[in-house]
């Protein structure tokens, strides 16, 4: 079959199973073995795994689906992953079709047929009940290096076979025998062949787990009773959020327009982001018409693996959050069906074949970032300002003679969640879509030739607000060897925005050699930039906007930010109108509060002043300097003051 033919993002629809009922405290029960299934394959994945990006990040998502792919039930982890696999495996099958045996062991990558992209390797073991097949157990993970045309990234890839190789329905394994000639093309054909293949038996020791598990909860309640039970579950979440949905006022809502930095290769052609929901009765349409043309390099979204999970998320995260419903609402294909996404062709949101996939991450970002925007209109209470809603996800490489192999580190650089009603914003966190661990410096320093000099919050200040914006990190890693950079990042040039009077946030910079005689200023998305020894690289994560007008803060808070380092008594007194009575040093018990200067102060400003933008500030002023100590002393060791 063409790839050409394939009906994109078609949905499985109603299941054609002939249900049981299933009495109440047994639907109880097998809800919760499914949600145990996925949460104990998710922990066999990461716990085996070889790299880090795995092991430690947690880069992954496990699940049980049934024969049309449709989600029973996804483990706690990242949700791209996730949501992504019902895809990956309508994908395959638009291959395989009905040709699936029992004892296989299917790999798929293919971005134009369900895959969230190319590194983002899907393993599925079919489940067989007395011969019957009934599902598939499956997960998906971000391998160290899918044998693109550069270590680890490529974000300037000419087209989907420049950057990576394509995985599309490959029996690893047929009827339980290992394929051999495939399985030597798949390891022979990346950098990193050891990481690469401990990763993959990780992942089928995963699917093998589940299948088992499910098999035992089939035996024990028969087929009939767990499969309706199972689609029970679906209609359940379906009509929990569909009467979520239904209290939000009909109407169309827009987000601002937002803008990626670049596409990997025009440099100063921004693309531009336009969403808007529209909410009628108890269906949600995300609407992304009027985004960029898609582009001639690695930064385009795949439609089905990519664009629509990051839609089901963004719905589901703020109709449904799991700490504030009162209710267990599982994830599950019931959430899927709702939420309907236009995108038009052509788009970078939705790419023409063969065009490249491979950095979609910071788009979808700004997709989720931009339907929470949206929505904050109708509901500001379970809304946050602008998040960061960006990485700089980067991979460090270099070539070990030794082995023969490549050693290549991949790292997530996290930001940070903007003010939300009634709290503060959480810092320096991986936050919407991305959703992974921080890998720790130990793993950097035992098994790499890289050190990290500094890792903390930024200095910059929190976004003022009533409720102030998050902080995200900075971060320097050093080149002890030579090695190869590459990154796909961006939020370089267009802040997190604010909202009901908050200031939007601060932009991310990149700098390679900073504070040095060899600084220079690095884009979001590079490729292949060689770093001696001694080099290195320094990330400043977006900080994130505020909520609210900063001058409804109480005086007593903006005190403890000044105290706790989240502001300064320049921006107190120039965002908050916070005025304090001392001139002297601030300690942690002494920084008095000029009650009748801040009344004026605060009058001040509400009679002149317009949005305020943390990056319109520091454009002014300049980032301050950070430099770490450690960093200082490897500048002197390597010869680079």
């Amino acid at each position: 079959m063409s790839i050409l033919e394939y009906e994109l993002g078609k949905k499985p629809g109603t299941p054609d199973f002939e249900r049981v009922e299933v009495d109440p405290i047994t639907l109880r029960v097998l809800g919760g073995a499914f949600n145990a299934i996925a949460q104990e394959m998710a922990g066999v994945l990461f716990r085996m795994s070889y790299s880090s990006i795995i092991r430690e990040s947690e880069d992954l998502g496990a699940g049980i689906f049934d024969a049309q792919g449709r989600e029973l039930c996804e483990s706690e982890s990242t949700p791209m992953h996730i949501g992504s696999l019902p895809w990956y495996i309508r994908g395959f099958l638009y291959r395989l079709e009905d040709d699936i045996k029992e004892g296989d062991v299917i790999m798929h990558n293919h971005p134009y047929l369900g895959a969230s992209h190319t590194p983002d390797i899907a393993i599925a073991v079919p489940i067989f009940v007395d011969e019957e097949h009934i599902g598939f157990a499956a997960v998906t993970a971000h391998v160290l290096d899918v044998g693109g045309s550069f270590p680890g990234i490529n974000a300037d890839a000419f087209d989907m076979y420049a950057e990576a190789k394509i995985y599309n329905g490959l029996r690893w394994y047929e009827g339980g025998v290992l394929n051999e000639d495939l399985d030597r093309m798949i390891f022979d054909n990346v950098r990193t062949e050891t990481m690469n293949r401990g990763d993959l038996n990780a992942m089928l020791a995963a699917c093998e787990l589940g299948r088992d598990r499910f098999v035992a909860l089939c035996q024990r309640y028969g087929i009939q009773v767990v499969m309706s039970a199972a689609y029970e579950w679906m209609d359940y979440s379906e009509r929990m959020l569909r009467a979520e949905i239904e209290k939000i006022p009909d109407g169309t809502y827009r987000a601002p327009t937002g803008w990626l930095d670049d596409d990997a290769q025009n440099r100063g052609v921004r693309l531009k982001v336009e969403t808007a929901v529209e909410v009628k009765g108890d269906s949600i349409t995300i609407d992304l018409t009027g985004s960029h043309p898609e582009v001639p390099t690695g930064y385009n979204v795949p439609f089905e693996g990519s664009l629509l999970v990051s839609a089901y998320y963004a719905v589901r995260t703020v109709l449904l959050d799991e700490i504030t419903f009162p209710e267990n609402v599982p994830q599950n294909d019931g959430i899927f069906r709702i939420v309907d996404v236009i995108a038009p062709k052509g788009t970078i949101f939705n790419p023409n074949f063969p065009r490249a996939c491979f950095s979609r991450f910071c788009q979808t970002q700004r997709v989720v970032d931009n339907v929470i925007l949206a929505l904050s209109e109708p509901l500001p209470e379970q809304t946050t300002a602008g998040n960061s809603a960006g990485i700089h996800f980067c991979s460090y490489s270099g070539f070990q003679e030794d082995t023969g192999q490549y050693w290549i580190y991949l790292e997530v650089n996290e930001g940070s969640y903007g003010g939300r009603y009634g709290k503060d914003a959480m810092d320096s966190v991986d936050n919407l879509m991305a959703n992974t661990r921080n890998n720790p410096i130990e793993e950097l320093d035992m098994r790499f030739p890289v050190r990290c000099e500094q890792y903390e919050l930024r200095p910059e200040p929190a976004a003022p607000g009533k409720w102030r914006g998050g902080v995200g990190i900075i971060r320097r890693n050093r080149y002890v060897v030579d090695g190869t950079y590459s990154c796909e990042g961006d939020r370089q040039t267009d802040p997190p925005r604010g909202i009901f009077g908050g200031w939007d946030g601060l932009v991310a910079s990149c700098r390679k050699n900073p504070d040095t005689a060899r600084e220079e200023e690095l884009h979001a998305k590079v490729t292949g930039i060689p770093f001696g020894a001694g080099e290195f690289v320094e990330f400043r994560e977006p900080n994130a906007a505020g909520y609210g007008d900063p001058l409804e803060r109480p005086a007593e808070a903006v005190r403890d930010d000044v105290l706790d380092g989240f502001t300064t008594i320049e921006m107190a007194n120039d965002a908050y109108g916070v005025v304090f009575a001392t001139d002297a040093p601030v300690t942690l018990n002494r920084l008095d509060i000029d009650e009748d200067a801040t009344e004026k102060r605060r009058a001040e400003i509400r009679n002149e002043r317009g949005a305020g933008s943390l990056t319109t500030y520091y454009a002014e002023r300049g980032l301050p300097p950070a430099s770490a100590p450690v960093s200082n002393a490897g500048n002197s060791s390597f010869g680079m003051s």
